[in-house]
């Protein structure tokens, strides 16, 4: 499932703003957490069918990032926070040496977009910005968030595959 289907869908997509039924989930994340964010990712567009913008599927940001556009590379994330409804930070150890997940964020935050952290199995805390808004501490609860995505494509967690749930506990409680 390797794409950011809400950049490639030309339906998706006008002007910059997405249609009203339709759901995406940009995923924040710090480089180092990579695997686990395309997991996530993964999942929701598996479980929920639902969208997601996910960096690794973005040529023009990889692009961007080979050249070293500054221009370019900013453009591209907030591109992919325009087509998004949501944005889902994938919080670890290493999220605090991120310059982009904040900005992300403050991004997010000014547009509105619902914002919603999961944490990951080796964090401990949280900044005060993402206590504010959900927070996602087990496997439960991020079931729970992709359940809730798309209410009519619902697959609890007693229903899901063993190879999801063991999925799911290599990165959460």
């Amino acid at each position: 499932m390797a794409s950011n289907r809400a950049l490639i869908k030309e339906n998706f997509v006008f002007e910059g703003v997405t249609r009203s039924n339709e759901k995406c989930v940009f995923i924040s994340h710090k480089k180092e957490d990579e695997a686990a964010a395309k997991y996530i990712g993964d999942y929701i567009m598996e479980h929920a069918n639902v969208d997601i913008y996910l960096d690794l599927y973005d040529t023009e940001l990889k692009e961007a990032v080979s050249t070293e556009n500054d221009k370019k590379i900013v453009e591209s994330i907030k591109r992919g926070l325009r087509t998004s409804t949501h944005i889902l930070c994938v919080i670890s150890d290493k999220t605090h040496l991120s310059w982009w997940v904040p900005y992300e964020i403050g991004v997010a935050s000014e547009n509105k977009k619902s914002i919603a952290s999961l944490k990951l199995k080796n964090i401990s805390d949280l900044p005060s910005f993402l206590k504010t808004e959900q927070v996602l501490m087990t496997s439960t609860d991020f079931v729970g968030y992709v359940d809730k995505l798309n209410p009519f494509h619902i697959i609890s967690e007693s229903m899901m595959h063993n190879s999801s749930k063991q999925g799911l506990k290599q990165y959460l409680h």
